[in-house]
């Protein structure tokens, strides 16, 4: 994950200079978390798969302010496609909780002033709010000289010559929970795109909720489900929408309507782009719910009809796409034990850091665990309050701490077992709950401590216990690492268990001293445990592991390929 913060106090300070080091970066599922604040910068998102969230939807906010009348270096005015704020031509890209702005100013003074550029396929755009003036929301493919102004962040969005009269589009866009404000044709463009709980605000100046220009022989255009349409202009002054071309398709179903919006429904654009029953209604609520009134031409939808107009319907193409539906995400809470480590590091590494190759393609990992933290360090830095951002409904949130909150000497990092430590897991508890994630508690692993008898010393006090108590009290699932690595490593026995920490001779390329390490794990003992972590998280005996880690190859990276699937994790088991 990368972090922008205008503080400073985040990996970049602009938003543009994490999506382009996303890209550089590459692979699927990167998230970028924007903390609050005023972001004035022009944004294209040109990478595939990137998650953009923000902290607070009404407190993080990019705006910009390109118009349609801008002039370009021979004078010309630039035009409509070329005045957004942000661009998200890469497919597959989320944007949740920012709010999106063009604040150029009155219509009637700059023209169209876009706030958001829709260009990639399967984009979903969650809790946010676009506003602008007029023709806030574009939702279509990049035309040529859009490609040009871009460069040289091209991606892989769908491109045509025109988009007047453009043949069937690909591009497929789900917005959910958002606010839209603006005025005149202020959702326009040929994709087709599902509008679930969405509030539309018409601005004083009033004109047009939507124009389609959806291209003849796509069936669908834009779909409004349960959403609110609402405004600041007269009554009466604001239409549902106009056909920006003869095909345009929008359909309203089941949604809320107040004074604002005229009675006649739709609107002809001229004498040639009319109302056709392309457009049309079903079960219309509040003050504009008559039909009486309603523009003739217009569509009233029957009950199968309108059944029959699913998201999956709408917007499951070819290749199923379920716009609801996303990837598990893991995210580890915890300290060095389970942090990942820099290949100058290396052997030395967490437990977390194995896990990503031994889980299927259903579940990404999210580790943001880091080294000398503890429960309270992590959260009074704000650790978990990013990740609070980040959790969605079906993720799991992975809590290991106790190594530094033994820490007597360290105030800052200092919890007592029967009080703070307790209390402070619990805030994580809490967090995940609230979000719809599963909170999973975990012991400390042990350290490779033995007495002289042979017998693992045991160093973490009462903070094991304290963990398993509350997970009983809290009914939360636990994974009791610390009982099971402390059998793992005590089986091993004093000398063999080194193979499982990082001991490192003297003259290694990253150590050159070497390295006795008792309490941080080599690869291959990362690897070992987090093959344990997983075989408990199916509920299965440690026994498991034992029959793992005798069958597993000596080199690591063999190891950490995983390729025996009986041990990979799937998510629905």
């Amino acid at each position: 994950m990368l972090v922008v913060a205008k503080d400073g106090t985040g990996d970049y300070t602009q938003i543009q200079d994490a999506v382009d080091a996303a890209k550089r970066r590459g692979g699927p599922d990167q998230t970028v978390l924007i903390k609050r604040g005023v972001y004035r910068e022009r944004v294209v998102v040109h990478c595939d798969g990137l998650r953009l969230v923000g902290e607070d939807a009404q407190e993080t906010v990019i705006t910009w302010s390109a118009c349609a009348r801008d002039r370009d270096e021979l004078g010309c005015e630039k035009g409509t496609f070329l005045s957004f704020s942000v661009l998200v031509a890469g497919n597959d890209v989320t944007v949740e909780n920012l709010t999106i702005r063009n604040d150029a100013g009155d219509g009637r003074k700059v023209g169209q002033a876009v706030a958001l550029y829709a260009a990639g396929d399967r984009g979903a755009y969650l809790r946010c709010r676009l506003i602008a003036h007029q023709d806030t929301l574009f939702c279509g493919p990049l035309m040529p000289k859009v490609q040009a102004e871009i460069r040289p962040r091209l991606s892989s969005a769908e491109c045509v010559e025109s988009v007047g009269d453009c043949p069937p589009t690909r591009g497929r866009q789900y917005f959910e929970g958002c606010h839209i404000r603006g005025a005149i044709d202020f959702i326009f463009g040929p994709y087709r795109c599902w509008f679930e709980g969405c509030e539309f605000f018409m601005n004083e100046r009033g004109g047009y909720y939507t124009a389609a220009n959806t291209p003849e022989g796509q069936d669908h255009g834009f779909i409004f489900h349960d959403c609110l349409l609402t405004g600041a202009c007269s009554p009466g002054a604001a239409s549902l929408g106009r056909p920006w071309r003869p095909y345009a398709r929008t359909v309203f179903l089941d949604c809320t309507m107040d004074e604002c919006v005229s009675p006649t429904g739709f609107s002809d654009w001229d004498e040639k782009r009319v109302v056709t029953e392309r457009l049309g209604e079903y079960g219309t609520r509040g003050r504009k719910a008559d039909q009486a009134q309603r523009h003739p031409a217009q569509k009233r939808l029957t009950v199968r009809e309108a059944e029959a107009l699913t998201v999956h319907h709408v917007l499951g193409g070819t290749d199923g796409w379920q716009p609801k539906r996303h990837i598990e995400t893991w995210f580890l809470c915890g300290d060095s034990t389970m942090a990942d480590y820099p290949a100058d590091r290396a052997p030395m590494a967490g437990w977390g850091q194995a896990l990503p190759t031994l889980l299927t393609p259903r579940v990404t990992v999210e580790n943001r665990a880091i080294n000398g933290r503890s429960s309270t360090s992590f959260v009074e830095e704000g650790r978990l309050e990013e990740i609070d951002c980040l959790m969605r409904a079906g993720d799991k949130l992975i809590i290991g701490f106790g190594h530094n909150d033994e820490k007597i000497a360290d105030p800052a990092r200092y919890t007592t077992p029967e009080g703070t430590y307790p209390q402070y897991l619990n805030m994580f508890i809490d967090a995940a709950l609230k979000r719809g994630a599963e909170p999973v508690l975990v012991t400390p692993t042990v350290r490779r401590r033995f007495d002289s008898e042979g017998r693992l010393i045991p160093t973490h006090g009462a903070y094991p216990d304290a963990v398993r108590r509350l997970a009983a009290e809290r009914g939360v699932r636990l994974i009791d690492l610390e009982r099971a690595t402390g059998s793992l490593v005590e089986q091993a026995g004093e000398e063999g268990s080194k193979r499982l920490y990082c001991f490192v001779e003297s003259g290694d390329s990253n150590h050159p001293a070497g390295v006795s390490d008792n309490t941080h794990f080599s690869m291959y003992g990362a690897a070992c445990i987090a093959r344990l972590f997983l075989s408990m998280m199916r509920g299965e005996q440690v026994e498991l592991l034992k029959e793992a880690s005798a069958a597993a190859p000596d080199a690591c990276p063999e190891l950490l390929q995983a390729e025996d699937q009986a041990i990979r994790y799937d998510a629905d088991a």
